[in-house]
């Protein structure tokens, strides 16, 4: 679906008439030149411009399911096989993917195509139309957006955690601070992380308390995890939910939890994952009386130990050492990362709470999103 635009500057850029201003203005003008263009290209080729479309999600799917066989690609893209191994052979010819027994995988040269053309495809498209929109309705900072739905698809999930990512290496620094909670959104991210060479970060914290049975989707694990791609430290917090309030207390007073809790003070970047309320609280195993209050009190979103309803008020919070949403407004950069339709109302209710953030979600809930605003 592609939306129109008059292509005016998004009001939640507001960083006055200074010199950066000027540049965004440059580059949103610069924008709405190559929308201008691409419109005509459609007109006077529609199928080339379709083409073009479809070429590209083939490449950008190799590259996110990387190493990947054919068939993989057929079912990411709902393609026929035909189509795609006739692209895959193309694509060989121009040394653009490589082809092994292990499965496909892009080349330097494709990969230098794809970043290259991704403003381009965004606008083509819809979707950097469709994100501005989102953004300007949820009065958030900035929205980016994955194509498909990750309810149903791996290949939209792998996507919005690249985008993550692609975002926080623009943001962070050696002397960035990172706070980051658990679930697989986070789990995406982290392994969309690149190893590199030189710190990237000066440290990396869980942002609350380990839940869970699944180590891997942890905030501890991924915390690790992200500290050593990034060459940065990190601090370890090995607290379950739910502690009586006298056994938290006295927890808070053991060194390597207070140094946790300090560090976790000195966040300036939050990555930060949303989940269903009923959906969260059954597998935080609250007990049946607040479970009770959460449903009658109509709980659609959790994050960070956070229990919110559709109008973005806090229901009920953890007993727990997270960070607290008190603390967001001060940092540096926010970014939520949630997608498919079915976790829409959720982010929905938890932008209420962070107007800086920025919200990498998918189609799937961008259109739910969408529809449920201009209702």
């Amino acid at each position: 679906m592609v939306f129109t635009t008059d292509c005016a500057p998004a009001p939640f850029f507001s960083f006055g008439w200074d010199k950066k201003n000027r540049i965004g203005q440059k580059k949103t003008k610069g924008r709405c030149d190559m929308e201008d263009k691409l419109q005509l290209i459609r007109k006077i080729a529609p199928d080339l411009t379709e083409e073009m479309i479809k070429r590209y999600r083939v490449l950008k799917t190799v590259r996110l399911l990387q190493p990947c066989g054919r068939r993989m690609v057929v079912l990411a893209l709902g393609m026929t096989e035909r189509t795609v191994r006739s692209e895959i052979e193309r694509f060989s010819v121009q040394k653009l993917v490589q082809v092994s027994k292990t499965g496909m995988v892009v080349t330097e040269e494709g990969l230098e195509v794809l970043e290259g053309l991704d403003t381009v495809f965004s606008i083509m498209t819809g979707l950097s139309v469709l994100e501005e929109k989102l953004a300007l309705l949820l009065g958030v900072k900035r929205v980016l957006i994955a194509q498909g739905d990750a309810d149903v698809s791996e290949r939209s999930r792998k996507e919005m955690g690249q985008l993550a990512m692609r975002h926080l290496l623009e943001k962070t620094n050696e002397k960035s601070c990172i706070a980051i909670t658990g679930g697989s959104s986070m789990e995406d991210l982290v392994l969309a992380a690149p190893e590199m060479s030189k710190p990237m970060a000066k440290m990396v914290v869980p942002a609350r308390g380990s839940i869970g049975r699944r180590m891997e989707l942890q905030a501890d694990t991924l915390a690790v995890q992200l500290a050593e791609k990034l060459q940065a430290e990190y601090r370890l917090l090995h607290l379950p939910d739910n502690l009586s309030e006298t056994a938290l207390e006295e927890m808070k007073k053991q060194p390597e939890i207070f140094e946790t809790i300090q560090e976790m003070d000195r966040a300036n970047i939050l990555l930060l994952g949303v989940g269903n309320a009923l959906d969260m609280a059954e597998k935080r195993r609250l007990d049946e009386e607040i479970m009770a209050n959460l449903v009658k009190q109509d709980a659609i979103a959790e994050a960070c130990g956070y229990y919110f309803n559709r109008s973005g008020e806090v229901l009920y919070r953890t007993r727990s050492i997270a960070i607290d949403f008190d603390q967001i407004s001060k940092m540096d950069e926010v970014i939520v990362v949630a997608g498919g339709e079915k976790k829409a109302e959720s982010i929905l209710a938890v932008s209420k709470s962070i107007p800086s953030g920025i919200f990498i979600t998918d189609e799937g809930a961008a259109m739910k999103m969408l529809r449920v605003l201009e209702a």
